[in-house]
């Protein structure tokens, strides 16, 4: 701009100038937006939200979010919750889609409230309907935090945690995905395994190959169990047989009593079953045979 024309331009425009945003200039917002997402087991969670701050209030809740106030957790437009399958969220089962979040807070019991309405604006508190999901939950002390937060702080195989922390209160949600494989195996169905197998390396990154390493297949609590009677490596787990198809199973590794990691390079191929599997083999994740066994003695 001309330097005669800044001279003499109306003070209208030079406020309005003052005022406007440059090109290019960042929008600072009291309550920024956010997200983050988590998969389990092929199924997305995800949580957008607005991250409003303390600022030095003394009381969030019971003062700035009053008591039975309906509130979603964040700022500007509503919270949102979306999952990529059917899951559970603390027991009650939740529909893929995505919904509004909601809280009716209280001094003990909260109200926790998704609506399939995703996209309504925070003062614009949803009318109870029969499409959506409510159900008690508990707040609980934690350390503070000036900004809102969502957080996965612990996922195991079969789901997640979900937690909101705002000030000096956390609400944790359980969240428990379907599950992409199948656990519970018949009698019928794991009889042609059961028994002592003696097994040993082929290729030998993997192991010893001169070695003979025994294992035993039981079928308890439904699913068909491996025990290591010599270990093929330090601190080797228990393990259970993961049907993917006929006669072919992926090892996967159990901890006090849970499964919590499906091996993805182990996978057993059992030889002609009819009614007694004799041998099988053990593949990579190149379809190599890296192990082969058969009944033990």
């Amino acid at each position: 701009m001309p330097l005669a024309f800044v001279r003499h331009a109306p003070t209208s425009l030079l406020a309005l100038a003052l005022v406007l945003p440059a090109p290019g200039m960042a929008q600072v917002k009291a309550s920024e937006p956010a997200s983050i997402s988590q998969t389990v087991d092929g199924t997305t969670i995800t949580v957008e939200y607005s991250r409003p701050r303390v600022r030095g209030r003394d009381s969030i809740f019971g003062g700035e979010v009053k008591w039975d106030e309906v509130w979603t957790p964040g700022a500007n437009w509503a919270t949102t919750l979306e999952v990529g399958k059917d899951v559970k969220l603390n027991g009650h089962p939740l529909a893929k889609g995505k919904y509004s979040l909601w809280m009716v807070v209280r001094p003990e019991i909260w109200t926790m409230v998704l609506d399939p309405r995703a996209r309504l604006f925070h003062t614009r508190h949803p009318d109870s309907t029969p499409e959506q999901l409510r159900f008690d939950v508990t707040p609980e002390a934690g350390p503070f935090t000036e900004v809102l937060a969502f957080s996965f702080p612990e996922i195991r195989l079969g789901g997640t945690t979900l937690v909101m922390q705002w000030g000096t209160v956390r609400v944790p949600l359980r969240i428990d995905v379907p599950p992409s494989y199948r656990l519970e195996l018949t009698s019928a169905e794991v009889s042609p395994f059961l028994g002592v197998w003696e097994m040993h390396w082929r290729n030998p990154n993997w192991g010893d190959t001169t070695a003979v390493i025994a294992f035993a297949l039981t079928h308890r609590d439904g699913a068909l169990h491996g025990e290591w009677l010599k270990e093929p490596w330090p601190e080797a787990e228990p393990f259970v047989l993961i049907p993917t198809r006929d006669r072919w199973f992926r090892l996967g590794l159990m901890e006090q009593g849970e499964l919590y990691e499906i091996m993805e390079d182990m996978t057993f191929e059992f030889g002609p079953a009819g009614g007694r599997a004799k041998s099988f083999e053990m593949r990579g994740d190149k379809d190599d045979v890296v192990a082969a066994g058969k009944r033990g003695r």
